[in-house]
């Protein structure tokens, strides 16, 4: 991911990490593996191949019986199916750790268990799904069709997903939409912790200005226990997790008249930090001349305000994290 600061033009696609390989045939990288006794830790985007890989090693540690699966923004189609179906009849939990779209959600919803973890916060914990795209991230509806995505979903869910839902998130029209499923006893706005972005709203990297919709995970058979597995390596996630600072109550995140930033050019780059996805952190030098945006990075806090004092040669304030301003007037 990429960090945007000042006097410094940044393409906001660049810093989306739902737009990163989400239904791309092919990505770069191949998942990453882990195992960690019982459990199978899967990151990264999917790619053709990594179904054998994955088997390779269900072989060689036979004791594995739960695959978590950890940031990861999907990408190849046919092994997101195939891989959920392995998991299924072999009856392994699954587990969603960070950030698991596209592909991976349908690894996810293979589990015959399927929980959160709390590796990290509940607002980064979450699973989203969608339909089937070309490489400019334009909706294939014969390739939704010929993969039978909405009776797939609903036979994986074990029956219990809306037909009438479900035919909204697999028809999305862009890439960046998704439904995003929450832990419900976690994270919850308004009351809701389900929420259907078709990726056109103004905060488009964000599920806030998204519809909410009035099913949880648990009802419509996403997850089928709201049980927390923690993660065998959660210790090594958490050590690089920085400390997440309080709201102020000082202003609403969105309120862009009331960032004390000296120019307009400042005010569009905060308008580009709200449309970025968290993790995100906005940090603002004290003359109000310099800032500094980093996001879809864990450690978002740590190089917002880095590069901030860099620019700046002062030391700069946290203004906004995540959704919230955490900054108060000295």
């Amino acid at each position: 991911m990429r960090s945007a600061v000042s006097n410094l033009g940044t393409d906001l696609a660049a810093v989306a990490v739902a737009g990163m390989l989400v239904g791309c045939a092919q990505g770069s990288f191949a998942m990453d593996l882990k195992v960690a006794g019982n459990q199978l830790i899967l990151s990264g985007p999917v790619v053709d191949g990594d179904l054998g890989k994955i088997e390779n090693a269900l072989a060689r540690v036979p004791t594995i019986d739960t695959v978590v699966l950890r940031n990861s923004p999907g990408g190849h189609v046919a092994t997101g199916y195939r891989t959920g179906e392995t998991f299924r009849v072999r009856g392994f939990t699954t587990a969603v750790s960070g950030y698991c779209y596209s592909s991976c959600s349908r690894m996810f919803l293979g589990g015959k268990s399927r929980v959160f973890t709390d590796d990290y916060p509940p607002e980064y914990t979450h699973v989203g799904f969608h339909g089937h795209y070309d490489g400019s991230g334009h909706l294939l509806t014969k390739l939704v069709d010929s993969f039978g995505l909405e009776d797939w979903i609903i036979k994986y869910s074990d029956g219990k997903a809306d037909p009438a839902l479900v035919a909204r998130w697999i028809n999305i029209p862009i890439n960046i939409g998704m439904i995003h499923f929450y832990h419900p006893d976690l994270l919850k706005r308004d009351g809701v912790s389900t929420f259907m972005c078709q990726g056109t709203e103004p905060r488009a990297r964000s599920v806030i200005g998204c519809e909410s919709i009035h099913k949880t995970a648990l009802d419509l058979g996403i997850v089928t226990s709201l049980a927390i597995l923690k993660s065998n390596d959660q210790s090594d996630v958490r050590v690089v997790l920085p400390e997440r600072p309080k709201a102020s109550g000082f202003a609403a995140v969105d309120n862009v008249a009331v960032v004390p930033l000296t120019s307009e050019n400042g005010r569009r780059e905060y308008q580009r930090f709200l449309a970025a996805e968290p993790p995100r952190a906005m940090a603002l030098s004290p003359d109000g001349k310099n800032w500094a945006w980093n996001a879809g990075e864990f450690d978002a806090v740590v190089k917002a305000l880095t590069r901030c004092a860099q620019r700046s040669n002062q030391t700069c304030e946290l203004y906004a994290v995540d959704d919230d301003v955490v900054w108060t007037p000295n």
